[in-house]
This record gives structure tokens, sequence and C-alpha cells, in this order.
């Protein structure tokens, strides 16, 4: 079975990893993905269009002009017949809109979107447009894969028609569990020799809004405050980079605060920090996340979305208020003066990535809702059978 895999990428985080670990575990599963790259017309290559490459999965990069550009849908529509792709699966707001809102007659193909999860935190912005309209094209969608079970209770689906629903959590390799991976020359050693000075803080997500990080910078001031030995890594990149900088200044915390841009491969980074803290105001359910969980660290977590679910209500992580300094603060100090029941937090969330949240599981769940869009898929990969646990 062939499947193209369209994205819009803006970097290489959630979406992108989760994308990259479900096409090679369908590789293994014995079908053909395929990964339809959009692009800006001057863009040359995308973070997630070399990260593929050097996985060995297929990539078709596509550059068209931004906003609603149905010549390039058409073009990739016509790549898709070229090479008799079965199934369109979307991954992000532009694919789902541009492929979506087509008439089914004119798409041609079975169509499913996942939603990572909306970012828009409130006001009058271009984001809340945009999800205005991937709501909207979602009604035209086969199957709407949402990645936890709280997302069914946002506003959007509630009391209205036209969304077939299906939840599929995201997953991880186990082959090669983060925790054992070398911390060799290939990691930048600054973050490394950075994070041995002292308890580091790691975090990574793009500097936007929705990941709350300037919360976790003045969680980190009140509790150097109270005598606590603390460095924080945040890893990622984005528009709040010169915002963020202003507040390490501005909170004295020039000499305890790395943020190093973008690094290649982020979970990797995961064993060379003490505890990792995810203060985000709004999430699906974060690949970085299960990476920690594989890790084995220490974790605190903002109670939303699919993280309660993911941390076993909080036995396998400490689950916090989001945009409560407060709440952070207690959440981070309980895992510093309590390392042994962190540890037992830490032992139950990698038994938990193990049994619930694997890449396989994943891509197998996938298969099952693939082959309801399309029934000749079971014939096409023969012996599968149910793939689900």
């Amino acid at each position: 079975m062939r499947i193209l895999h369209i994205i819009d990428s803006g970097g290489l985080y959630g979406a992108e990893i989760m994308l990259l670990h479900l096409m090679e575990a369908q590789l293994r599963l014995g079908l053909e993905p395929i990964l339809a790259s959009i692009g800006d017309l001057e863009i040359d290559e995308k973070p997630v269009e070399t990260e593929a490459r050097r996985r060995g999965l297929r990539v078709v990069p596509f550059r068209m002009r931004s906003g609603p550009n149905w010549a390039g849908a058409w073009r990739i529509l016509g790549f898709a017949r070229q090479q008799q792709v079965q199934l369109l699966h979307s991954h992000g707001y532009k694919g789902n809109i541009l492929f979506g809102l087509l008439p089914r007659r004119l798409r041609g193909l079975p169509m499913v979107a996942t939603l990572h999860g909306w970012t828009w935190t409130g006001g009058l912005t271009r984001m809340l447009v945009y999800e205005q309209l991937d709501a909207l094209s979602l009604r035209f969608v086969d199957k709407v894969v949402l990645v936890n079970a709280a997302m069914k209770e946002h506003p959007c689906f509630q009391g209205r028609r036209g969304y077939n629903l299906a939840i599929i959590e995201n997953g991880v390799p186990l082959a090669q569990p983060l925790a054992s991976e070398p911390m060799g020359r290939d990691l930048r050693q600054d973050v490394l020799s950075f994070a041995r000075e002292a308890f580091t803080i790691g975090a990574a997500g793009r500097f936007s809004r929705e990941k709350g990080f300037a919360f976790l910078l003045e969680a980190l001031a009140g509790l150097v405050a109270e005598g606590h030995d603390l460095r924080l890594v945040i890893l990622g990149e984005g528009g709040l980079r010169q915002e963020l900088n202003q507040q390490v200044a501005a909170l004295g915390l020039g000499e305890r605060v790395l943020m190093p841009g973008y690094v290649a491969a982020a979970g990797r980074y995961l064993p060379g920090f003490n505890l990792f803290v995810l203060p985000s105001l709004t999430e699906g359910l974060p690949m970085v996340l299960l990476e920690a969980m594989s890790a084995g660290l220490p974790i605190v977590a903002s109670r939303i979305g699919g993280i309660p679910a993911a941390l076993d209500q909080g036995r396998a992580g400490l689950l916090v208020e989001p945009r409560d300094v407060d709440s952070l603060k207690a959440g981070i100090r309980a895992i510093i003066e309590d390392p042994c029941g962190a540890e037992q937090r830490s032992a139950a969330a990698s038994d938990r990535v193990r049994t619930l949240y694997s890449s396989s599981a994943m891509a197998g769940r996938y298969f099952d809702v693939y082959r309801q869009l399309v029934p000749e898929a079971a014939a096409c990969v023969a012996g599968m059978g149910s793939m689900a646990p």
C-alpha cells in the first residue's frame, strides 16, 4: 500500500518527528510511505527533508507560493496519481485545507488527517483564522485522527456532526532506547558541558507563546532566589527568541540559561539533563514528552491535552497547572527534594512507553484506519492482520 504523507513543516519538532517515526514503522510493516514536503519557492531544503533522507525515507519536495495554492495542490495530486498512491495522509493545516476542501470527486483519493494539536492561545491572530479554516476542512476528510482522547473535548467537536474521528496516540521507536544512546562527538559539546555544571533542567520546543517558556524562566528565577543551584537548557528556535533573551537578562539568569538554538535529534540530549520540564499552555501528545519518558528522566509537565493520560495522572511524572509559576516551582522543587520518588515515577514512565507508546503500535493502529478506507490494502499487505495490540 502506497501512502502520501503531506506536511508543510516549520522545523523539526513534534509533528515532524512523529511523522518520521511513523514512516519508518510503516516501512517495517511492508507499506510504502512517501513524504510530500510543501515549502515556499525560495526554500532549498527543509530540516524534515534532510532528516527523512538520513533515515532512508523517500522524500519529494513541492515548492509553491504561500497561501491557498490550488495549482500546487493539483500538482501534488497529479504526482499521487502518477505514483499510484492509494491514500493521502495530511499532517497540519496547510495540507488539511488544500486537500480537505477539495470535493472528493476532484481529490479522487481517500484522505486521513492527523490533528497534532492546535496552538492558538487567544486574541485575534492569523493562527485563529488558520485553525478555523482547518476545523472546516476536517469536516470533509474521510478520517480525522486525534493524538489523545482529551482533544475530543475541544469546542470544535462538541455538538457538531461531520467529523469522523479516531484516536491514535503518538509513539517512539523502542529498538534503540534513548537512555542508552551514546552522547558522542556529533552532539553539541557546549550543551553537554553546560549541563554538567549543576542540576540542569531541560526543555525543548518552538520559541512560541503556547510553549510557556516565559513561565519556566520565572519559576527558575524564583527557585534560584530560594538558594537552589540550577541551570536550564531550552532546545529550539522561533519568533520569541529576542523576547526570551530579554527576559533572561531582566531576571539575572544569564549564567544559568542556555538557549543554543535548533539542534538535530534533540532527544539525544535528554540523558544529559537531570529533569525535563514541559510548561506548555496547549498540547496534543508531545513527542518530546514520550522521548523524555523513554530516556528515564524525571518529568514535570502541564496538566493539559494528552499529558495527564501519558503520565498516568501523575504516577509517571508530576503534573502542574499551566500558566501557574508557583505550581511549576513546586513541581521542580519536589523533584529536587525527593529523588527517590522521582526515580520511581521515571521507571513507571519508561514502562508506559514500552507498553503503550511504541511507534510499531502506532503504525499498526494507523493501518487499521487505512484499510477501512482502502479495503484492498489488506490484500496488498499479506498476513498483517490487525496490528493494534
